[in-house]
């Protein structure tokens, strides 16, 4: 099998890794424009390239032309080789005001992100072959998406102020990637939450807090819930994470790191 991803982002190095201990059947290749797509002929394309939240929001044109049209552009030439499009969407596409989302939830984003990431989402969809992963609230020691701040300061020492109003679903990069691997050798088609169960941004500075021994107050912010419905990753795959040990990850990046 030929699985080509479009950068060699942490969590393109993380799929790689769980192939690797997987199946020794699995080549890799890095392809950034339609070119290299047309001269490997993937199997599998995997959209790992992005520009994250934060710098999505501030540089809404980058964001569009990385996350949505560029996405679109390289799937279609996938599409055209029969190739399997797999897209990282988000929690973002959503507003907040319901939780325990389910894929057929209708979406209304809650920033430019996640406007972008949905536009992908139609985009891809459209070409069919395809696999949509929403994906909960994604973190690693590096990854810098909505839990990078506190990660960040927690690691720190500092005291962390979470919102106990504001619920999510959370996922780390390696159990993302393990997922990936998984959900492609089965073969797996359609749109897939990919989240832990719903927990508080207090719970989640909670858990940092029992590995890194930092402080935490509980701050009554506004509401807000992002939670993802799980069900059909659950039942469908038996796949199942839990927010707290999602968290106790950290721990081996950090060995790592030290």
């Amino acid at each position: 099998m030929k699985i080509a991803v479009t950068s060699e982002n942490e969590l393109a190095i993380e799929i790689a890794r769980a192939f690797n201990r997987k199946s020794n059947e699995v080549e890799f290749f890095v392809v950034d424009n339609p070119s290299k797509i047309y001269a490997i002929k993937p199997d599998v394309l995997i959209h790992t390239y992005e520009i994250e939240m934060f710098e999505s929001n501030l540089k809404p044109n980058v964001a569009w032309n990385t996350n949505t049209w560029l996405s679109i552009n390289l799937a279609r030439v996938a599409s055209k080789l029969g190739a399997e499009n797999i897209y990282f969407s988000t929690f973002m596409i959503y507003d907040g005001k319901r939780g325990y989302y389910k894929e057929n939830n209708p979406p209304n984003p809650v920033n430019y992100y996640g406007l972008t990431k949905l536009a992908g989402e139609v985009g891809i969809v459209s070409l069919g072959n395809f696999l949509i992963l929403r994906v909960g609230a994604l973190f690693s020691l590096s990854y810098r998406g909505l839990l990078y701040p506190f990660i960040r300061a927690s690691v720190r020492g500092r005291v962390l102020r979470c919102n106990t109003n504001f619920f999510l679903s959370i996922v780390n990069i390696k159990s993302l990637a393990r997922i990936v691997r998984d959900l492609i050798l089965n073969g797996s088609r359609g749109i897939i939450n990919v989240g832990s169960n719903r927990v508080s941004l207090y719970d989640v500075c909670v858990y940092l807090s029992d590995i890194f021994g930092n402080d935490v107050t509980g701050v009554e912010g506004g509401y807000r819930d992002f939670s993802l419905d799980d069900w059909i990753l659950r039942r469908g795959y038996n796949i199942t994470l839990r927010a707290q040990e999602e968290v106790k990850k950290l721990v081996e990046e950090q060995i790592r790191y030290d």
